[in-house]
């Protein structure tokens, strides 16, 4: 068997060996380049039938285990074929690699991912399995489609704002049912203010009837017309693709949940108001799915929320051994950097299910009957709304660890509660400072 150009160093730098028979692999979109014992290395194209011949000779050369990078999405093709051919696969994040700067290059990388390797000197980043990665993919797909069809939404406002017609400016989405009623009406011809209102919900017509009618007298263009019907078109495009992706994605969570049916869900589902997904029994689905836990108990997180959590961090919780483990994992744990006397903190970066959290602390903030919209609301008015989402959003990561490890739901005390510990916090410590320097703390009624 005849293989391409070997690459030699010529100095061996030696590291204690944990991992034997382990291997280290660079990833293009071209070629990968593949290290044995961190001086040897050979390189192979990147075609399907490349990959299985890399198989074949890392198995014929005794290699067990393999690591690499996790470069955009060329190594999950790789990845697969690995796996499928008994090899583990360390998949690690590419700063966990970093050469320095100026001696960089694929032969390199592919010696110091192996040299490291075994070294035992990687962590290994989570990769999901199974349908529970089929499901990601079919999650993330989409939440993309619906932030893609966002911008046709947006460009029909836009033309409507061009003929002065303000709709947007009385009901809260154009592309609600009042709204897409009236659009479409217009684009069949209705001009006459007074028909078009009536086209919208009872309960707009009760508190703005006059306001609507008003905001629809505008000046009618032809091109904006056809612009304004060419995004239309293309939005509703886009909510049937969305709409055959969540049957795709009801039939995957059917198929996941086979094991769990016999769990009895007695709570009520919580929707979320915009974009929820239109699954059936999606709720029960999500509750069985995680052990019988109904995570909707924490503030912040519906049935939308569960599925996409359930996409990016699974239902397995053993992976980490504490809530900081996890918390930090979601990268919502603050970072600091030390050097002698010299400490500073460092900007984290969250992952998708990072994200999530803070999204759902986002919701919280003008909310006023929980606690962690309470604290939320606290810490802004302290250090500003960028720390307070994050802060926030690490509560609901702690609450969500606690409630799948210890198997019980999340108990909401409410936004007075946790006032009222926060002033019995205030109090305790003003009667230490008070004791501490002989004053005596009087409570009166200041009107």
């Amino acid at each position: 068997m005849s293989f391409q150009k070997q690459y030699i160093m010529s100095k061996v730098i030696k590291f204690e060996e944990i991992h034997a028979n382990g291997a280290g692999i660079d990833i293009g979109s071209r070629e990968i380049y593949v290290s044995l014992d961190g001086l040897q290395v050979v390189k192979f194209k990147t075609f399907t039938s490349d990959y299985h011949l890399c198989c074949q000779y890392l198995k014929d050369n005794g290699i067990s285990s393999v690591a690499m990078e996790a470069t955009g999405v060329y190594w999950m093709s790789l990845y697969s074929i690995l796996e499928d051919n008994g090899l583990k696969v360390c998949l690690v994040h590419p700063r966990e690699v970093q050469q320095v700067k100026g001696r960089k290059t694929d032969v390199k990388d592919s010696q110091w991912i192996q040299k490291l390797y075994c070294a035992g000197l990687l962590r290994e980043s989570i990769v999901a399995k199974g349908k529970l990665k089929e499901l990601r993919v079919l999650v993330r797909e989409r939440m993309d489609l619906i932030d893609m069809g966002s911008t046709y939404v947006n460009k029909m406002q836009k033309y409507l704002e061009l003929m002065n017609i303000k709709l947007h400016n009385v009901i809260s989405q154009i592309h609600g049912a009042s709204g897409l009623r009236i659009i479409k009406a217009i684009l069949s011809g209705e001009r006459d203010a007074h028909k078009l209102v009536l086209l919208c919900d009872s309960r707009i017509l009760n508190k703005k009837r006059e306001e609507v009618k008003k905001s629809l007298e505008g000046n009618y263009s032809e091109s904006y017309l056809l612009c304004l019907a060419e995004n239309l078109s293309l939005w509703e495009k886009h909510q049937q693709i969305i709409n055959s992706m969540e049957q795709a994605i009801g039939s995957l969570l059917d198929e996941i949940n086979q094991d769990n049916t016999h769990i009895v869900v007695t709570s009520k589902s919580q929707p979320s108001r915009h974009h929820n997904p239109q699954i059936e029994d999606l709720h029960k689905t999500m509750v069985q799915l995680y052990g019988g836990v109904n995570l909707t108990t924490i503030s912040g997180i519906n049935d939308s929320t569960m599925l996409r959590l359930l996409a990016e961090v699974g239902n397995d919780m053993s992976r980490f051994p504490t809530k900081k483990h996890f918390v930090s994992w979601v990268g919502l744990s603050p970072k600091s950097k030390q050097s002698g006397k010299m400490k500073k903190r460092i900007k984290s970066k969250s992952n998708n299910a990072g994200l999530i959290f803070r999204q759902s602390a986002q919701s919280l903030l003008t909310s006023k009957n929980n606690a962690i919209g309470a604290f939320i609301r606290r810490i802004k008015g302290k250090k500003g709304s960028k720390v307070a989402i994050k802060a926030g959003a690490r509560k609901i990561a702690e609450a969500f660890y606690n409630a799948l490890t210890k198997g019980a739901d999340y108990v909401e005390t409410g936004a007075n509660k946790y006032i009222e510990q926060v002033n019995a916090n205030e109090i305790r410590l003003m009667g230490k400072l008070a004791k501490k320097h002989n004053f005596m703390i009087v409570k009166t009624d200041i009107i």
